[in-house]
């Protein structure tokens, strides 16, 4: 996708006909990253989303990727992970990462996009995060906690590490197994069938092994 934004990469969506791009290439819709080991035999297929809950495009690809993962195989793994490319992502992460430890991460997920896109709500600090958490029945002080466990502060690190590695440019963007990204694609719906694509490249490769 083709990322653009003030703060961060976001991606700019091109809407092109569906008619001009009937197959996927390499080094437009996806990308191979050759400094990365191959998929290995028997193992497991993992798909990473990187996003940010103030992300727009996230907020919007959301049902999109609800979709796909209701019909995913049941050998692939969605991942989640918060893309901390500045500040505010960067706390978004932790607030991520600390509802993550808790069990809350799942069912606040559309409550925190909501709160951004549909009600104007920046949530750019934690009094704020916790005002909406606390209007949602989760435990305040088991948050605050988590916010400055270790293993929240090593998760997001290696987010950060990862996003790097990946050599992507924005969000919401897709890994599959650290070998294969997604580049630009026209709409939300493409970027679900890219998706699909990259998996079969990895099980390709992994018939090679």
């Amino acid at each position: 996708m083709k990322k653009l934004h003030s703060i961060g990469a976001f991606f700019l969506l091109a809407f092109l006909p569906f008619a001009a791009m009937a197959e996927f290439e390499e080094g437009h819709e996806y990308r191979v990253l050759y400094n990365q080991p191959p998929v290995e035999k028997d193992a497991a297929l993992e798909v990473v989303e990187f996003f940010w809950y103030g992300c727009p495009h996230c907020f919007k690809f959301e049902p999109y990727l609800k979709n796909w993962l209701a019909k995913k195989p049941a050998d692939v793994k969605l991942v989640r992970v918060p893309a901390a490319f500045h500040n505010q992502a960067k706390f978004h992460a932790y607030v991520y990462y600390a509802l993550e430890l808790i069990g809350e991460a799942e069912r606040m997920q559309d409550i925190i996009f909501e709160a951004m896109h549909k009600e104007g709500k920046r949530l750019k600090d934690q009094a704020a995060v916790e005002k909406l958490l606390e209007q949602h029945n989760v435990d305040i002080a088991t948050f605050r906690k988590a916010m400055k466990a270790w293993h929240v502060d090593s998760k997001v690190k290696r987010a950060i590490a990862l996003f790097e590695k990946s050599q992507l440019r924005g969000v919401p963007s897709i890994a599959v197994n650290g070998r294969y990204t997604s580049g630009d694609v026209k709409d939300y719906q493409q970027l679900t069938e890219v998706i699909d694509h990259m998996l079969g490249l990895a099980r390709e490769e992994q018939a090679q092994q």
